[in-house]
């Protein structure tokens, strides 16, 4: 059978056809890399306490190791982003999982704290950097009408590996030690890699912008065996498609003018709380309770409710934004976040009460980070969005890596376990307080708006 493109070029021809064997088996790859990305990440949490006695350090001195890795996240989340359009999606993906393998399995390796720092700060480059690659390169590979879909379930993925990864390294903590974390997390990784390589294709948007068609005739026989797809008439569209487009910068300032100065600080303010309280409940929650005296595999279960609550916060977002608004969720969500928390300041001793606790601030913590994005897609016109929900991305990763310090400068400072919990508590309760602003803004611009008219 001959086929000839339409003028949507690759996108008209996955969205003209059924999913085939071929695409589930690039989804299944680009998820089993995320879950992995994951998995990694939890690893050092469950460890942190043996890691920390193995080491003869502080626990306290953990908090730079947490924020080292989310400072390498962010700079490998430019970094690549910026190399995928110039050298192709799959070269990274591989390089980023071989990364993430080789300094996982360097970290099961480590003597000194030192050596921690540098090889954590380097594996966050890769964990960083193989997310939003990973995540573009699936996308392309689904029907336009499920991309958006697609891309949650991949997004999904991650707190799917944490979860499974909060157990998993637990058992192996408490059986082999923790360097036998990281040696299962790294060969993992490196089968990953091993995996992409054979099966992962590259971009068929990459593979038609630099001409190399039979690149992409391989990957559509892949793709569509049955078919004879005509490479040369996509090359013909993207190129008359490209010529027709044009795209100008939006300067930031934009942003804070007419009048969105200040719900724009509110909401940026909201997301910077809500990702540092996820992220310290994250990563600093395990070691806290086990101080506290709840053992190895219990606090894991804990930290594995956290991350499905997690997952389906973030997935139900969605929903409670379009069915009650992004104010009616966002607001609750922060009120019962802080909370929980305090229920696990005071109970930080019961398993029983930690567990569902666990899941609760996972779920309300999703939300909280997704509704505040959706509240920006409401207030921003267009032409200003994107860059606005840039900002706010940039917003809740400054969080992300500053808390962890600080949790770690109080803990040195002789701070308890429940003390820590209860001041942590005040992050969502402070975001509750701006989201009170932020109504009482949006009802005064409404209100400004309806006596103008």
């Amino acid at each position: 059978m001959q086929s000839t493109a339409t003028p949507g070029a690759a996108a008209a021809l996955i969205d003209g056809r059924p999913l085939s064997a071929y695409q589930r088996l690039i989804l299944v790859l680009c998820g089993s890399v995320i879950f992995l990305d994951g998995l990694d990440t939890q690893s050092i949490s469950v460890a942190t306490k043996a890691m920390a006695h193995a080491l003869d350090v502080p626990l306290a001195s953990f908090g730079a190791v947490f924020s080292v890795l989310q400072l390498g996240g962010l700079i490998g989340t430019f970094v690549f982003g910026y190399l995928a359009d110039r050298v192709g999606r799959r070269p990274l993906v591989i390089a980023a999982a071989l990364l993430i393998g080789a300094l996982t399995l360097g970290t099961a390796s480590v003597q000194t704290y030192t050596q921690l720092l540098i090889v954590r700060f380097l594996g966050g480059i890769g964990l960083g950097g193989i997310f939003p690659c990973v995540l573009a390169l699936g996308a392309e590979y689904v029907h336009s009408r499920s991309r958006g879909l697609a891309v949650a379930v991949l997004f999904a993925n991650y707190s799917l590996g944490a979860a499974v990864g909060a157990v998993v390294n637990g058992y192996v903590l408490a059986h082999f030690g923790w360097r036998a974390v990281y040696v299962v997390g790294g060969a993992l990784s490196i089968a990953a890699a091993l995996a992409i390589v054979a099966w992962l294709p590259e971009s068929p948007h990459f593979l038609i912008s630099r001409g190399k068609m039979h690149k992409l005739r391989a990957v559509f026989k892949r793709l569509f065996p049955n078919e004879v797809i005509d490479v040369e008439q996509l090359r013909l569209n993207a190129a008359t498609g490209a010529g027709q487009t044009a795209r100008k910068g939006v300067p930031v300032r934009e942003i804070f003018s007419e009048g969105r100065a200040g719900i724009t600080l509110l909401l940026l303010g909201i997301l910077m709380l809500s990702y540092a309280t996820i992220k310290v409940m994250t990563v600093w929650l395990t070691p806290l309770l086990q101080t506290a005296g709840i053992s190895i595999v219990h606090t894991s279960y804990v930290l594995a409710s956290l991350d499905i609550g997690s997952m389906l916060g973030l997935g139900f977002a969605g929903y409670l934004v379009s069915r009650f608004g992004p104010t009616r969720s966002l607001l609750p969500a922060l009120l019962v976040l802080a909370v929980t928390t305090v229920v696990v300041a005071f109970e930080v001793t019961r398993f029983a009460a930690l567990l569902p606790s666990g899941f609760v601030i996972g779920f309300t913590g999703g939300i909280g980070q997704s509704a505040p994005l959706a509240l920006f897609a409401l207030i921003f016109p267009t032409r200003v969005r994107s860059t606005a929900l840039g900002l706010g991305g940039a917003a809740g990763q400054i969080g992300k890596i500053g808390s962890p310090m600080l949790v770690g400068a109080v803990l040195a400072n002789g701070w308890k376990p429940d003390t820590i919990l209860f001041a942590v508590a005040l992050l969502p309760a402070i975001g509750v307080l701006l989201m009170l602003l932020v109504r009482l803004s949006r009802r005064y611009a409404v209100a400004s708006v309806s006596q103008s008219a």
